[in-house]
């Protein structure tokens, strides 16, 4: 297949922060014609205009010329505060009147409607209304964040699979739909086994169970920085034999409920094994001796790995600064396209033109 996926499909993005970015940059990578109208100043820093903003072109427009727009579009993605849209004009019911087969997704802290949807948040607090903060940090230490803008990111890969949903829904049916995503709904629906539900039916004071580390499921320091393993119970065994030491085939450490009572000292068996490999030693043990391994990965680890340079990862993107290297297709079996940074409003001529022609 050597189309993009998304060929002719028109998504308008009026532009805000992280999410509505995010979502429309999976798009336009698997080929849609992504527009962006300019959003407030300062929602995006300007390392994520790069990465989000590549691939899209750019416009400013508003009043009749941004509702054309959005009529002429096959997907409408935003995440500005509720009734913003009214304020502009894109009153999601009456435009889905006038193109029922519109897919509108937007995006917010807290959804459409409800007792916080007015309220604001930044990504720290869509983590920690979403539950994630109660799995995060030492449980009897403060609550952590994770890095990066995973609580507004992951927001935006739920928008990006709910616009194809809801588009492809629209070309079988001719009814597309307004998708109303939380961002507070996202983060509490990944967490699992360990979910927000969890803490919250617990009667009495919210026990944060935090990253409850035992020796067979946790980060340890390294040769070389961070490393880890995660072993289900099934793959105790092979991760023992790995370690090589007799005595873990002792009862203390081999029945599951005495290997409990003897954390300590198997975590302390654990820590010495790592401290004596590089990450790259143990990310070569793990598949050749069927044991769930790991390595915490920096920024120049990532950009040299030759896993995802063989899956073409990473796009490039000029840039004034020079050549930036960003994420770019999610996986490989579809084609992707990568593009250059356009700049603010300077395509507006010629979408205004090939979307609305003389019709305007």
């Amino acid at each position: 297949m050597d189309e993009l996926p998304l060929h002719g499909v028109r998504v308008l993005e009026i532009g805000g922060g992280i999410p509505a970015a995010f979502a429309s940059r999976l798009l336009a990578g698997f080929g849609a014609d992504v527009v962006r109208t300019e959003g407030p100043a300062g929602a995006l820093t300007a390392d994520e205009e790069v990465y989000l903003l590549a691939n899209k072109r750019r416009v400013t427009a508003a009043g009749d010329d941004l509702r054309d727009l959005a009529l002429a579009a096959d997907i409408l993605i935003e995440d500005r505060t509720p009734g913003t849209l009214d304020g502009m004009g894109l009153v999601p019911q009456r435009l889905r009147r006038r193109k029922p087969a519109l897919v509108i997704v937007s995006i917010t802290p807290f959804g459409q409607s409800g007792p916080c949807a007015h309220y604001q948040a930044t990504n720290i607090v869509s983590f920690a209304m979403g539950g994630i903060m109660s799995l995060t940090g030492h449980p009897a230490l403060p609550p952590l964040v994770t890095g990066g803008s995973q609580a507004q990111v992951l927001g935006g890969l739920n928008a990006f699979g709910a616009a194809l949903a809801a588009y492809y829904g629209s070309l079988v049916q001719g009814e597309g739909d307004w998708v109303d995503i939380s961002l507070q709904e996202c983060a509490a629906g990944m967490l699992e086994l360990y979910g927000a539900m969890s803490e919250s039916a617990k009667v009495g004071p919210v026990m944060r169970s935090g990253n409850q580390l035992r020796a067979v499921w946790g980060i340890y320091p390294c040769a070389d920085g961070y490393a880890g393993v995660c072993c289900l119970e099934r793959q105790v065994k092979a991760f023992f034999n790995l370690l090589g030491d007799p005595e873990l085939t002792e009862p203390r450490f081999a029945d599951p409920t005495e290997r409990a009572l003897n954390d300590d000292e198997l975590q302390a068996k654990v820590f010495a094994w790592f401290l004596e490999r590089t990450k790259a030693e143990i990310l070569e043990l793990g598949p050749k001796h069927r044991v769930p391994l790991g390595a915490v990965l920096t920024p120049a680890d990532l950009l040299a790995s030759g896993s995802l340079a063989e899956r073409q990862f990473f796009d490039t993107v000029p840039t004034p600064a020079g050549a930036a290297r960003i994420p770019g297709r999610p996986f490989l079996g579809l084609p992707w396209q990568g593009d250059g940074l356009h700049q603010p409003a300077a395509d507006t001529s010629a979408v205004l033109a090939e979307w609305l022609g003389g019709g305007r």
